[in-house]
C-alpha cells in the first residue's frame, strides 16, 4: 500500500474515533480516549482506542518488516538464500466489551495488502524435490513463492487491560483473524526442463503439498500484542 494510502486510512480512523467521542459525549456517559503503541503479530505501530462506560472502539497500524527461513516449506538440501516474507503492512479496526475489571473480550476487522512470498536461490550442488519428483543440481535455479489468502479477515480477541484508562497503562491482547484457505502460486527458473509439461505438473503438486503444510499458519493469524498507551478522561 502506497504511503498515501496509508495516511488515508489512517485519517479516516482518526475521523471514526473522533465521532465516536463526540457522539457518546452527547449522550452524557463518561468517555475516554487513549492513544498508544503496541507490538506483536500483527506489526509495531500506533494504536487509538475510545472507551464509552463498558463498550469500546480500537484501531491501529502495524509494520511487520520480517523475514523467516524458508527450508521448511521447500524440500531443498543446499540453498544459497531461502527467505519467507510476511505481510509488512496490518491494520485493525474492532470494538469490544470490558467484563468486569480489565478482562475484554472483542472483535473486528483485520486488513493485509500483501502476501506471504517466498524466494529461494539454490546453489550449483542443491537438489530439490518438488512434487513426486527430485532436480538434479543444476536443473532449478530459483523457486519464487506467493502464498496469498484473504485481504480483509475477521478477527476474535480477548484482552487485559483497559483499552483507553487515564494515564498510562499497558494491555495484552490475544487472539485469532480467520484468513480463509491458502493460494500457493510457484514460478521457478533454470535448465530447459523448467519450461517442460512433467515440471509444470510437478510444480502444480509442490504447490498443493506446501497448501497442506501451511494450512495451520496460514488460516488462522494469531494475534498477539502488548500496547503501552496514555489515556485522557473516563
Amino acid at each position: 500500500m502506497r504511503t498515501t494510502q496509508r495516511v488515508r486510512a489512517l485519517v479516516a480512523l482518526a475521523g471514526a474515533v473522533g465521532a465516536s467521542t463526540v457522539g457518546a459525549a452527547a449522550s452524557g456517559q463518561p468517555v475516554s480516549f487513549g492513544v498508544g503503541a503496541r507490538a506483536g503479530t500483527v506489526g509495531i505501530g500506533p494504536e487509538v482506542a475510545v472507551r464509552l462506560g463498558p463498550l469500546g472502539l480500537r484501531g491501529g497500524y502495524g509494520l511487520l518488516p520480517l523475514e523467516l527461513d524458508a527450508t521448511d516449506f521447500y524440500k531443498i538440501d543446499r540453498v544459497s538464500a531461502a527467505k519467507l516474507k510476511l505481510p509488512r503492512d496490518w491494520y485493525t479496526v474492532g470494538a469490544e466489551l470490558h467484563v468486569g475489571g480489565f478482562f475484554r473480550v472483542g472483535g473486528g476487522l483485520l486488513y493485509k495488502p500483501g502476501d506471504v512470498t517466498a524466494d529461494v536461490t539454490l546453489d550449483s550442488t542443491a537438489r530439490i524435490t518438488l512434487g513426486e519428483h527430485t532436480y538434479e543440481p543444476g536443473e532449478v535455479a530459483t523457486v519464487k513463492g506467493v502464498h496469498s489468502s484473504r485481504k480483509t479477515a475477521a478477527f476474535a480477541s480477548i484482552g487485559f487491560g483497559a483499552n483507553a484508562p487515564g494515564g498510562f497503562g499497558v494491555s495484552l491482547d490475544l487472539g485469532a483473524a480467520f484468513l480463509g484457505d491458502a493460494q500457493v502460486d510457484l514460478q521457478a527458473t533454470g535448465a530447459s526442463v523448467v519450461g517442460t509439461e512433467d515440471f509444470r505438473r510437478h510444480l502444480d503438486q509442490e504447490e498443493a503439498n506446501i497448501a497442506d503444510r501451511a494450512a495451520t499458519y496460514l488460516k488462522y493469524w494469531p494475534i498477539a500484542s502488548v500496547t503501552v498507551r496514555f489515556g485522557f478522561g473516563g
